[in-house]
């Protein structure tokens, strides 16, 4: 008998296409139910798995968000799941209620920052998600990274409940692909201030430097970084806007070295951005912080202090010297396979196999 896989978001469709990608990859394992606070424009039904929205109406984003999944619970419990994967940025769904055992999926933990950026959270999230983490119906805790795992233990999460499964890249999506002879820089991701800021000054000196080198920037550019960026560099700088992740090899493949520009430590996450520069191929520009291990690690690019000049020189030296540029991203290719995709996802399915078990 297969076994029942339930879990619940704040609202559907969303954003996170790792959660997304792995709900449909369960559904061909599981019988997978995912439970919706509120819908965002038509009501999608996905073939893979069972969408159910809580509500028969449409309810208030707030009060969807902080009542659904007390509903989503009680549809949990009458379905009588086998297990139940809470994904911490989906929904805030603490398992009050809960008859069946959980797998807590901490993709973005706050509790492992620098002490520094930890004093820049609320209390009351900090408190919130030491509560999930110590709650022992969680029967596993899965994080990206060996280096959050040793962090919770520090603050006295059960050792033996936590799981280390990285993020995966497709390598059969992002493949290798030859540089291109023209000198074109490339980030994706978010442009929140801890990485624009840094990017910004980055470009501006590459551009003072190098009249031929062009930036291909990807993702939502804020207004106010798009205009410093176009102050700066003028028509060198190419910002198509938000790609859909499928689209984004082809994008990657544009480019002749690809950057980080992350101007502090967020508590040593997997960065799956890093991991998919590798897979195509491309050599590595990145800061010196915790999240750059894989860079470190496999020798597949520069990591550089965290500054301007620095990574504004590196950048130059990967362009200039060919030979260095594809030895890197040699490295990196061999390095992003220990993190294939399908690899990942059976780590998760076996993890779940085991829970339902319990």
């Amino acid at each position: 008998m297969r076994v029942r896989l339930v879990t619940a978001v704040s609202a559907y469709p969303f954003y996170n296409f790792r959660y997304l990608k792995l709900l449909d990859e369960f559904a061909r394992v599981f019988d997978v139910y995912c439970f919706a606070g509120r819908a965002l424009g038509r009501r999608v039904r996905r073939a893979g798995f069972r969408l159910v929205h809580v509500y028969p109406f449409t309810v208030p984003h707030r009060i969807s968000y902080v009542v659904g999944p007390y509903v989503a619970q009680f549809f949990m419990n009458v379905i009588r799941a086998d297990v139940v994967w809470v994904f911490d940025t989906a929904t805030a769904l603490a398992p009050n209620f809960l008859r069946s055992p959980a797998v807590l999926d901490v993709e973005d933990p706050k509790v492992v920052l620098p002490p520094d950026e930890l004093a820049k959270q609320s209390r009351l999230s900090f408190v919130h998600e030491m509560r999930m983490l110590r709650d022992k119906r969680f029967r596993k805790i899965v994080v990206t990274t060996e280096m959050i795992r040793r962090k919770f233990v520090s603050l006295g999460v059960d050792k033996e409940r936590i799981e280390v499964i990285p993020y995966g890249v497709d390598t059969e999506l992002f493949k290798p692909s030859p540089l291109p002879d023209e000198p074109v820089v490339l980030y994706y991701g978010t442009f929140q201030p801890h990485r624009a800021q840094l990017l910004v000054k980055v470009v501006e000196k590459v551009a003072s430097m190098r009249s031929d080198i062009r930036f291909l920037l990807v993702g939502d550019v804020p207004q106010p970084v798009a205009t410093m960026l176009k102050k700066v560099a003028g028509d060198r700088v190419e910002m198509p806007g938000f790609v859909p992740h499928d689209e984004l090899p082809k994008w990657i493949q544009k480019s002749r070295i690809c950057i980080l520009t992350q101007d502090r430590s967020l508590g040593g996450r997997l960065s799956f951005k890093l991991l998919e520069y590798m897979a195509s191929g491309r050599p590595v520009v990145s800061t010196d912080v915790d999240e750059s291990f894989p860079v470190r690690d496999s020798g597949a690019g520069i990591v550089t202090p965290i500054d301007a000049d620095a990574m504004a020189n590196a950048i130059i030296q990967l362009i200039d010297d060919d030979a260095l540029a594809k030895q890197m991203a040699e490295r990196g290719v061999n390095y992003a396979k220990q993190f294939d995709w399908r690899m990942m996802v059976d780590k998760y399915v076996n993890l779940i196999k085991q829970v339902a078990q319990t």
